[in-house]
């Protein structure tokens, strides 16, 4: 019986080799979606446990602030003046790194803002100064504002 669009009679090897290409590309279809629906939902996962450490560590910056500006208060109020200052130091690097690292803009600006009293905070520890406990505590208070994260909003990537 000829093959009617060649019109060469059929051969049994094109027969039999049609349905292995067949299988073969059904199987190679099969193996690529097996693969894509294993690793979709696993880099769904990773891509959201990496938001959520670059969030906790963005936390534990705004944390680490904090606790140095309680460090720096309790410090000078205990008239350890020059520790105040090391702390202090510290701190306003840390808020300066900080306020480079936020992508919000109102945050930036917030944490900028505790950099205004840097150098009269700087001065008064340096000739000890017992009125830079109140400048200190005024700097604390700001630095809870300015570090407060919102429980349950959304955060910026």
């Amino acid at each position: 019986m000829p093959h009617e669009q060649t019109g060469q009679p059929e051969t049994p090897g094109k027969k039999a080799k049609r349905p292995v290409e067949n299988r073969i590309i059904v199987v190679v279809i099969l193996l690529i979606v097996a693969f894509l629906a294993g690793f979709l939902p696993a880099d769904a996962k990773g891509r959201r446990l990496e938001r959520e450490l670059r969030e906790a560590r963005r936390e534990n910056r705004l944390v680490q602030l904090r606790d140095s500006a309680c460090l720096a208060y309790l410090q000078a109020s205990r008239r350890d003046y020059g520790l105040a200052a090391g702390t202090s130091t510290l701190l306003f690097a840390r808020i300066r790194e900080a306020a480079n690292q936020t992508p919000d803009p109102s945050g930036r600006k917030l944490l900028e803002d505790l950099l205004s009293v840097r150098d009269q905070i700087a001065a008064k520890l340096a000739n000890g100064d017992p009125g830079v406990v109140t400048d200190l505590q005024a700097l604390l208070v700001k630095t809870r504002q300015a570090t407060i994260v919102p429980t349950g909003a959304p955060q910026p990537e």
